[in-house]
């Protein structure tokens, strides 16, 4: 055997990948999700309506806030099998200290890696069907009884002018 044939026998170009690829840092999902718990329960305090710093994670309706919290890729994070979470609200305050305990503790994050992708969390948004003209409720464009109707407004128009 050659030296040639020895190196090519120890290149492995399927090897690229995993070169490529970034070990895992839990931490700064940690530290992501810790911000948003820290902003939601400040959200939560206040008196007036908050503005910026994306979408809440809870909403409060008759005394119980549903809280769903979501990942830094924006999937969402389940907790005991759940990704919405019901909370009376006088006890809001501590869940959301349990739980930044608890991602500060890494409890959380083998939900961080965990791959979401299995069709049940992903959402797809679907393209509108767009409209024929002459359908009823629109379409592009004015329907046919519109286009009568501007056309013999603009003849009035030509006449009269």
């Amino acid at each position: 055997m050659s030296f040639l044939e020895k190196l090519h026998a120890l290149i492995d170009p399927t090897l690229k990948d995993a070169f490529d690829k970034r070990p895992y840092d839990p931490a700064s999902d940690r530290a992501w999700v810790v911000g948003r718990l820290e902003a939601a329960k400040t959200q939560f305090a206040s008196t007036e309506s908050t503005r910026g710093g994306g979408k809440r994670w809870w909403q409060l309706n008759n005394g119980i806030v549903a809280f769903s919290p979501t990942r830094r890729d924006k999937s969402p994070l389940v907790i005991n099998g759940q990704t919405t979470n019901f909370i009376p609200a006088e006890r809001f305050n501590d869940a959301i200290a349990a739980m930044i305990a608890a991602v500060n503790a890494g409890d959380f994050d083998k939900e961080f890696a965990a791959d979401n992708t299995n069709g049940t969390t992903v959402k797809v948004r679907l393209p509108r069907k767009a409209k024929e003209p002459g359908e009823a409720g629109g379409g592009k464009g004015w329907s046919n009884e519109r286009r009568a109707k501007f056309a013999a407004t603009m003849a009035a128009r030509k006449k009269a002018g």
